[in-house]
């Protein structure tokens, strides 16, 4: 299973990642699965484990996002590649 964070605007995820790796937790921009979203075009794809201190940080910093979701999806490393 891989967890997503899906955001209405790019911007957002943007603020959301350099937050997150500001933190020292583990994110990576992607393309947001369709079978999630049709929304802004990115997502991060963010590890099970860390799901907790994202929300936390992300009240703490005042981020916006859609949601978190999680898809049973295969990892393609060409598709995951940016970030």
């Amino acid at each position: 299973m891989h967890y997503y964070i899906l955001f209405d605007v790019h911007t957002d995820g943007l603020a959301m990642y350099e937050a997150i790796k500001g933190a020292g937790l583990h994110a990576r921009i992607s393309p947001t699965p369709r079978q999630l979203s049709v929304c802004c075009g990115i997502a991060l794809l963010i590890e099970e484990e860390e799901i907790p201190s994202i929300r936390t940080l992300a009240e703490e910093k005042h981020l916006t996002y859609r949601s978190i979701e999680g898809l049973d999806n295969t990892f393609d490393n060409q598709r995951h590649q940016y970030g």
